[in-house]
């Protein structure tokens, strides 16, 4: 099923038309809405929508990067499209803990929530500006060409197994400059306002949490999120594979499978006890 551009609210979107209760997907900071685009092909049937989070992709900046505003931002644009069933929340990394905040504020709208390796529930101690430099100092540029952009993100772990569809994402996410340089989208001050409010608990909202949860978590990320994000959702199912933080394009066929493994047994359930 073809893949089509729409708009919710300020914000732009892929979005693939299909069956069953709509997955609305947010991707972490530095990405795009087309990081999703391997993991919507692997579910044809169902209604998905990936975001261009504020400030990312085609999306304008926000007026507030708090995760609370933000939270209400994505809300209040898209649950007029929630079924009879709700929407099933999901994103990774910073889409994943905007998502969990999103079914714990509004839990009348959370059929259920889908978390890719999600940010730090109750915060980061590390300072926004070392987490920037650190995790995307690498993919913002300035480049001399698209070309040499595209040179230097095979080498990140973003964008382990590049191919076609990481391409185009990255593309989404640069631009040429009135200096004739290639400079990502987004601007590293944006990032640090962002990691800041990221870097924030916000447990106590999330421990609120009450719908049908998967978490998907990288291997290499299990430690954190042990000590971090599983005590606070318990009753939330798990899968760890093995990967990177950036598990859409670290193991993209292990997550894919678990993903659709665990939608046809939500659908399951709902058959028996209908």
């Amino acid at each position: 099923m073809a893949n089509s551009t729409t708009h919710f609210g300020p914000m732009t979107a892929l979005e693939q038309r299909g069956s069953g209760p709509p997955i609305v997907l947010m991707h972490g900071a530095a990405g795009n809405a087309l990081c999703f685009k391997p993991l919507i092909d692997a579910l044809p049937a169902r209604n998905v929508i990936a975001l261009d989070m504020p400030g990312h992709g085609a999306s304008p900046d926000a007026s507030s990067w708090e995760m609370e505003d933000l939270a209400e931002l994505v809300f209040k644009a898209v649950s007029p499209i929630a079924t009879t069933s709700g929407i099933i929340w999901g994103g990774h990394s910073w889409g994943g803990k905007l998502a969990a905040m999103i079914a714990a504020m509004h839990p009348e709208t959370a059929h259920s929530l889908l978390l890719l390796d999600p940010s730090s529930a109750p915060g980061m101690a590390i300072p926004a500006e070392m987490l920037v430099d650190m995790m995307f100092g690498s993919e913002l540029g300035p480049w001399n060409s698209r070309d040499e952009a595209k040179d230097s993100a095979r080498q990140l772990p973003q964008y382990t197994n590049w191919n076609a569809d990481l391409e185009r994402a990255f593309e989404r996410g640069v631009a040429s400059s009135p200096d004739g340089k290639w400079r990502a989208r987004i601007s590293r001050e944006t990032l640090i306002a962002i990691c800041a409010a990221i870097g924030k608990d916000h447990s106590a909202i999330v421990r609120k949490v009450a719908c049908p949860t998967l978490f998907v978590v990288a291997d290499e990320s299990l430690g954190w999120q042990e000590a971090s994000n599983f005590t606070l959702i318990p009753h939330a199912a798990r899968v760890v594979i093995r990967s990177n933080h950036w598990l859409m394009s670290g193991n993209p066929a292990e997550l894919h499978r678990a993903v659709s493994n665990w939608l046809s047994a939500a659908e399951e359930r709902q058959v028996q006890t209908a």
